[in-house]
């Protein structure tokens, strides 16, 4: 198994760093006892059941050799746990307040004047997110990959498609496909699309208040 290209040559390089002070006899695996001390030699500890679901896991899917991990192996882990932990966000992002940005909601469905908060980071990391998991979902390809140094994301956003397939992508099946308009998208549909978006938001925990389907349409700046 080759390690993830989504994993930049910089994170590869810290992992197999990592890596080199487990595998201190260069045989290119460790033992799966050795497998908590990697992540924490990563930066990344796990608690004991954790490790133990990852070693079943691999397991599971052959990617464990005689009970050996190889460096591909683990980087393919580390890269799952990251994109599990930055789906999450996603549920979580609404309610934080740190953001640097601040924007005013002007539709009538928002009130005129709210601040809305959001930090370039949960911007960055909501872009990437995006742009892995929807990457060969055909029904994005209008607007996918977002680029996350600019505001992408806020006008991705504006027919309701993607924020719909992000909100399955948190919580699968919250909203059933064939109720998603697609297609000669008018003002009308995508209006729906929004309000779908916006009440399947609402359902799996996220705040929406002061949050409507016009805001969403016209790009406004929020996370």
């Amino acid at each position: 198994m080759a390690a993830p290209a989504q994993i930049s040559q910089d994170e590869l390089e810290e992992l197999r760093e990592a890596f080199a002070k487990i595998d201190v006899d260069s045989h290119g695996h460790i033992g799966t006892d050795e497998l908590n001390d990697l992540f924490k030699a990563a930066n990344l500890p796990l608690p004991g059941y954790r490790v133990r679901e990852i070693i079943q896991n691999l397991t599971k899917t052959g990617d464990l050799h005689d009970g050996k991990v190889t460096f591909n192996e683990f980087a393919n882990v580390v890269h799952g746990l990251k994109s599990t932990e930055v789906a999450k966000t996603f549920k979580k992002a609404i309610n934080k307040k740190e953001g640097i940005y601040a924007v005013a909601g002007t539709s009538e469905q928002s009130s005129s004047g709210t601040q809305h908060s959001y930090s370039e980071e949960e911007k960055v990391a909501f872009v990437n997110w995006v742009n892995k998991a929807l990457e060969k979902d055909s029904d994005c390809k209008h607007v996918l990959p977002m680029d996350p140094t600019t505001n992408d994301l806020f006008t991705a956003v504006g027919d309701g498609i993607v924020l719909c397939k992000m909100i399955n992508q948190s919580v699968p099946d919250t909203i059933d496909e064939r109720t998603i308009n697609k297609k000669k998208l008018t003002p009308f549909t995508i209006q729906e699309n929004l309000n779908l978006a916006l009440n399947s938001a609402s359902a799996i925990g996220c705040h929406v208040v002061n949050i409507g389907a016009e805001d969403l349409k016209e790009g406004m700046k929020r996370v």
